[in-house]
């Protein structure tokens, strides 16, 4: 018997890496896509291009390694699971490499990098079985945060900019300073002896729409989530919560802009959308003030929501009375 564990033993080290050299030669090796280059280059050059080029992914570079860190904290209750290989692990891997030569032939990258996040669980449901799999979802899942999706920007970034300025049009005025909502531009209203736009103009551009916030907020949220909220439900909510909660802290950011123009003047609150001063980078920070603040709010509201029947009278001395 224990000759036959150590064989056992021995064929999934083997397994694992086979499969471990695989995914490196098709991810690391094989030139796979044109990407945002003009010749053909492996999927991991084409991420590393995105992150090191595209400012709204580059909290990609952080995922591997977080993701890591998080299987290494699972290694007492993986250790502890039975490996029973299930074979639908081997139907999954077949629709990852259908998947990987689809995107290949269609030159389409972000297949390329969904067909990965596939073939590892089609791995772990193969050699791990369902329990690996149930134990390691949440690395897995987070994995999807590590890819680039650039295309977003055009289905999500012009209706956010649009949001966006017509809330912080709405705050302004809230807050007494009279002004215009023009698409994604606000403009100080117009007066007696001084045009529209005279006192301040802010245009919400592409780097403030939110969607440069937006993705690493909700890696932040399901992390936080993961280790904050005990149920699923809450640790779903706590993640839609980083959409409105980056609309928010954007909202501030245009409004702190909004006041440095009127106090003291656009050359320093703003300078250009190229060369930007020290106080509009200050200012992006107000975006992850605001958001981490109301994440850190919404978490503690969502963990008190399960704690108050807990705690509430008479919980703990129904059993008592019952003896």
């Amino acid at each position: 018997m224990a000759a036959r564990d150590r064989s056992l033993a021995g064929l999934r080290v083997a397994a694992w890496t086979a499969l471990g050299l695989v995914l490196t030669a098709l991810f690391a090796v094989f030139p796979y896509t044109t990407s945002h280059l003009n010749h053909l280059v492996p999927l991991a050059q084409a991420a590393w291009y995105m992150w090191t080029h595209f400012p709204d992914f580059e909290h990609g570079l952080l995922v591997a390694p977080l993701a890591a860190f998080l299987v290494w904290q699972k290694r007492a209750v993986l250790a502890a699971l039975p490996r029973r290989g299930s074979g639908w692990g081997l139907a999954v891997l077949l629709l990852g490499f259908l998947a990987y030569l689809l995107g290949y032939l269609a030159d389409i990258q972000y297949v390329g990098f969904f067909s990965l996040n596939l073939v590892l669980a089609g791995a772990i449901l193969w050699l791990g079985g369902v329990a690996w799999m149930r134990a390691l979802a949440f690395p897995w899942a987070f994995l999807f945060f590590m890819w680039p999706m650039p295309f977003l920007d055009n289905l999500l970034a012009f209706p956010l900019r649009l949001a966006m300025a017509q809330a912080s049009h709405l705050v302004l005025a809230a807050v007494g300073v009279d002004n215009l909502c023009l698409g994604t531009a606000i403009l100080s209203a117009p007066a007696p002896g001084h045009p529209a736009g005279e006192r301040f103009a802010v245009d919400v551009a592409d780097p403030c729409s939110g969607i440069r916030s937006l993705f690493a907020l909700l890696m932040l949220a399901a992390l936080y989530g993961h280790y904050a909220l005990d149920r699923t439900w809450k640790k779903w909510a706590l993640f839609l919560a980083a959409i409105p909660l980056a609309v928010a802290g954007n909202m501030a950011r245009i409004v702190v802009l909004a006041f440095g123009i009127l106090l003291w003047g656009a050359p320093f609150a703003v300078g250009t959308l190229d060369q930007p001063t020290w106080f509009h980078m200050l200012a992006g920070y107000v975006v992850f003030a605001v958001a981490l603040a109301g994440m850190a709010a919404c978490a503690k509201a969502l963990a008190l929501k399960g704690s108050n029947r807990a705690g509430a009278p008479g919980a703990a001395e129904a059993p008592r009375s019952a003896r």
